[in-house]
């Protein structure tokens, strides 16, 4: 049944794609909808987005969700077959797949708290600490900016955990699908 639903899936992608592809370009400045919540097993999947009463999700965690292999050329996207998993199997590397989506989703959340602290945070705390320098105040300011440095540095080591988890997920991933 699973596979079933899976071939179903992707083949209403395969074939909505083309759709979606002719259609592109009337799109630009419509108005969205609605947003549909897409489910597998009953996890969240993603979020796919209604327009002129179209669905329209994001291939890439689609297709991990079903297991169809995904490559990306220049402008052209590609699907490949279904993987074949063993049934004792399938449920392992749907958990897998599952935390593989939680995962790169707290790596982008990362990333962003990295780029904050570097555009903003410690530009900051640095002209604050250039500013009072000299001062009675600039003590407490250097305490500030080595704070926000420790701070930074500790969401550097968080992402390149995250980054490390994700690299072995996908390697447990790699051999379920052998």
């Amino acid at each position: 049944m699973k596979k079933f639903i899976s071939g179903f899936i992707a083949g209403a992608l395969l074939f909505g794609g083309a759709s979606a592809f002719a259609a592109s370009t009337n799109l630009i400045g419509q108005k969205v909808q609605g947003i549909f919540s897409i489910e597998k097993s009953g996890q969240k999947v993603s979020d796919a987005v209604i327009i002129n009463g179209s669905a329209y999700a994001p291939v890439r965690a689609v297709a991990e969700a079903t297991g169809t292999s995904l490559t990306v050329e220049g402008k052209k996207i590609t699907m490949g077959d279904s993987t074949t998993v063993s049934a004792s199997n399938q449920g392992k590397l749907d958990e897998l797949n599952f935390q593989r989506t939680v995962i790169v989703r707290k790596i982008s959340e990362a990333e962003g708290g990295v780029k904050m602290y570097e555009t903003t945070y410690l530009p900051s705390a640095q002209q604050y600490y250039e500013n009072y320098k000299g001062t009675e105040s600039e003590q407490q300011y250097k305490n500030w900016l080595d704070a926000r440095n420790a701070e930074y540095e500790q969401r550097k080591a968080d992402l390149a955990e995250l980054q490390q988890q994700l690299k072995e997920l996908d390697a447990q991933i790699a051999e379920l699908q052998k």
